[in-house]
């Protein structure tokens, strides 16, 4: 996690303005999509559907199966709706106004 950190201030540093709006519009979505799986993920564990919600409880390692079911659940939905919302930037065509 801090690479990635490390990773954004670096290229914040370097770059001009056009691509730190990039950057910052790829990240919201990321965040916006991590979110959003989050909870998705805390829905499908809420209404137990097809008992996982059990399975996971009644794991080894309840916690960390939790944990990672809910971290991967999220993690899908945050670079989905990251490449999605690059795609979205990239093809808007007020974006190249925005410069």
């Amino acid at each position: 996690m801090a690479a990635f950190a490390a990773l954004v201030l670096v290229i914040l540093a370097s770059s001009s303005m056009n691509d730190r709006k990039l950057l910052q519009a790829v990240t919201f979505h990321l965040v916006m999509g991590a979110a959003l799986g989050a909870i998705f993920a805390v829905l499908l564990l809420a209404v137990d559907a097809q008992h996982l919600l059990h399975v996971i409880l009644h794991s080894t390692a309840p916690t960390q199966t939790l944990i990672v079911f809910v971290s991967f659940i999220s993690m899908y939905f945050g670079f989905g709706a990251a490449i999605t919302g690059f795609h979205f930037v990239i093809s808007d065509d007020n974006f190249e106004r925005r410069r």
